[in-house]
């Protein structure tokens, strides 16, 4: 992936972040960008309960026509084609890209994925 490729995706992840109420830090960031999830579960339960409202308004108005919680609870995490809950999307030079809310052992969690070309 070049270095403009990775400044762009760093762009449209905190984009999807911001959409979703939250901020996340430098090696969260990183976390996202190589394709791994980030742990939601340190958070406040205040922005846990945001995080569902909005991303439940996202999904709906992008992907889905209503999402639930078992939606999250039936995740596969290694399993690229049903990683969670869509809630952001984006082109990249790679492909198309897009960020899931999930439940990763049992905690929720914001990943990404990448549908290559």
């Amino acid at each position: 992936m070049s270095r403009l490729s990775q400044t762009l995706d760093c762009y449209k992840i905190q984009k999807g972040i911001h959409l979703l109420g939250l901020s996340i830090s430098e090696s969260e960031l990183k976390e996202l960008l190589s394709g791994n999830s980030i742990s939601l579960e340190s958070r406040d339960l205040s922005e846990i309960g945001l995080l569902f409202i909005l991303a439940d308004a996202l999904s709906a108005a992008n992907f889905f026509k209503k999402a639930t919680f078992r939606d999250l609870s039936e995740v596969v995490t290694e399993d690229v084609t049903s990683p969670g809950i869509p809630i952001f999307c984006w082109n990249s030079e790679v492909g198309r890209c897009y960020l899931y809310l999930a439940l990763v052992n049992g905690q929720p969690a914001l990943k990404t994925c990448y549908q290559y070309f």
